[in-house]
Order: structure tokens, then sequence, then C-alpha cells
């Protein structure tokens, strides 16, 4: 019999400012609702649904991190990538409780995409930020009395101040059905990265905006005239990449990657400096699992088009094309936008011009 799930208390009918102003960022919530092993790594704090479609969430940024806090940045800006799993965290949370997809069943995530206009005007200082978040559901994939698939559109404010949006499409099977799945894909019984062994990175942290080398995912990196390509590592024993056992490389450690090798091709390809480049948005689409008895790779390519939006409020926007090889095929893809902040101002010594 499954579990049934207690309902947050819906926020009373009223504009959308009063209702985000009722979500709480005292504790945590059920960290089995959000595929999550450690509480280190929960960040939602509370969630609402609302009397339309929509639902809210809040998450508290933690101010220091071993993984997400691991920037090269001058300029201290919230990383993206902990946005993105905030909203990750609200998607798998909205699914189990207001979508009713049962505990048991594995996410499946065939693509998502970011886009954050007003990451510049949200700088991080040394308290914890207070992230809203709100949800909306569509494009429901069912068969009788069950969601396979769904839709999320989540947009963001930290501090009152709007972030931008992340949209995340999800499919849902049974433990049963996904053993099916991944049986009939591969041959064998997939591996478990409990089973399998960590492999260093070979690239200089400072490289890809990084300081821990824990935090790298990129070996035998080359930039050549028109494109940069680089074997992913398998960061097993990176307990924020890794918080349980999975059988294959997820996709936030692919975007991770990805973004490592934007920044590095851009320094060599532009002279863009990893101390002042960030990932801003992205768009990627997964086709079949990175399977970790294989090795992966990740190419990127500067784009042929920008992102208007983006460019229009945001220094020295590029976009890059981005593809996932594993056995010779490509299993993964899509564009990365990265951004390059002005160098900061030089305060001239005291007694000098």
């Amino acid at each position: 019999m499954a579990q049934q799930l207690e309902m947050p208390r819906p926020v009373e009918p009223g504009d959308l400012e009063e209702a985000l102003a009722q979500l709480t960022f005292t504790r945590t919530v059920d960290r089995s609702l959000l595929h999550r092993s450690a509480l280190s790594e929960v960040f939602v704090t509370d969630s609402r649904p609302m009397p339309d479609s929509r639902y809210l969430v809040a998450a508290q940024l933690p101010p220091s991190h071993a993984y997400y806090s691991d920037q090269l940045l001058d300029r201290s800006l919230v990383d993206p990538l902990l946005l993105m799993e905030c909203c990750r965290q609200a998607e798998t949370y909205g699914g189990h409780v207001y979508r009713g997809i049962e505990r048991d069943h594995k996410f499946i995530l065939r693509s998502w995409s970011m886009r954050l206009p007003g990451l510049l005007d949200v700088p991080v200082g040394g308290e914890p930020a207070e992230l809203s978040m709100v949800v909306d559901t569509r494009s429901p994939q069912q068969v009788p009395g069950r969601v396979r698939a769904l839709s999320y559109d989540i947009s963001m404010s930290l501090g009152g101040v709007a972030v931008g949006d992340v949209v995340i499409d999800v499919g849902y099977l049974s433990d049963k059905a996904y053993d099916y799945l991944r049986t009939r894909r591969r041959t064998g019984v997939a591996s478990s990265s409990t089973q399998v062994t960590a492999t260093p990175a070979t690239v200089i942290p400072s490289r890809v905006g990084r300081r821990n080398p824990a935090n790298v995912l990129l070996r035998d990196a080359a930039v050549h005239a028109d494109h940069a390509v680089a074997e992913i590592r398998l960061p097993v024993e990176n307990r924020s990449m890794f918080d349980h056992a999975q059988d294959h490389l997820p996709g936030m450690v692919l975007t991770e990657a990805a973004r490592q090798l934007c920044v590095f091709a851009g320094a060599a390809l532009f002279d863009a400096s990893p101390a002042q480049t960030t990932m801003v948005g992205f768009d990627l689409a997964f086709t079949r699992y990175a399977e970790l008895d294989s090795p992966t790779s990740v190419q990127v390519r500067p784009g042929e088009r920008t992102d208007e939006g983006l460019a229009s409020v945001l220094p020295t926007v590029r976009a890059y094309e981005v593809s996932f090889h594993q056995d010779g095929e490509v299993i993964a893809g899509g564009e990365m936008f990265t951004a390059t902040l002005p160098q900061p101002a030089e305060h001239p010594t005291p007694g000098t011009a």
C-alpha cells in the first residue's frame, strides 16, 4: 500500500506576493521527497499549493558549501547550478506531493533549460539567502490512473529580486519498468556508483573556475581551432554530485561538465578569464544514459547565435553548442550560455595619482 503524503496547508486566496510572503525558511522538508540522502544537500524549506495549478516552494541557500561555493569568480555570485538544484528539488517534491507520483518511482530527466537574466542583480553575502519559486506543471502524459510525464515551469526570485526561469521535462517509471528499460538498452546489469572507482581530474581547477580539485570533472581537456573536448571523470567520491547510489552519470553532473568545458574553452578561444566567467543559461536534452562503465566525453563549440534576452542585460554573452558522447554515439546535447564580467576596477594606491 502506497504511503500517504501529508498535503501542505494551501495558501489563502490572494495575490501572488502575499502568497510568497507566507513561505517559511525555518526548517527543511522530508529529504526523501527530494531524492536526497544527506540533510546537508537539502535546500527546500517549505511549499504551499495555490488555488490554481501552481505551487510555491521556498529554499534557503547555504552561505558556504563545499561544492556550490567553490568558485573562482572575483565577484560574489550565487552559483547557477545551486539554483538549478533547488529547482530540481522543487520539481521532485511537487511531483510526489502535488501530482501523485509514487515514492518508489524513478524520475527520468528528459530535458531542462535555464535562463538567468537577473543573476548579477542578486550578489550573495555572508548570510543564507532565501529563494522563492513559483512552479506550474503542464503537458501531462497519462495512462489510466497514473502520470507518465510532466513539464515544470519554474520562476525564481531571490530576496524579492527576479533571477530567472527554469523548465524541466520529466518522465516517471516504476522500479520494475526502470530495471527493464536499463537492461534492454545495454548488455548486462548497469554498474552502481558504489561499485566503480573514482577517476581523477587532469585539469587544473583554476582553468575551469574552481579551487578544489575534487570539484573538477574534466580529464585530458583540449582546445582545437573551433571546438574543445574532454573526458568526464567519474566523481563518485563527491557527495554533492553523488549524494546516493546511481547507475549512471546524473544530469547535474553532465551539466556541470559542460559548464566547466565552456569556461575552459572560453579562456583559450576568447581570452575570457575563468575568474570572470559564469554560466547564465542552457538548453540540454538527454536521450540516453551516461553509463558508468564506459568513458563519456563532452564537446563544446562556439555557437552561431546567442540568446538575445540574456545578451540585452548581461555582459559579453557567448553561446556554445554542447554534445555528450559515449561509445561513438551522441547521448545528450544542446546549448549553453556564458557571460564574462568586466574586470573589477583597480583602486589607486594611497599617495599615488
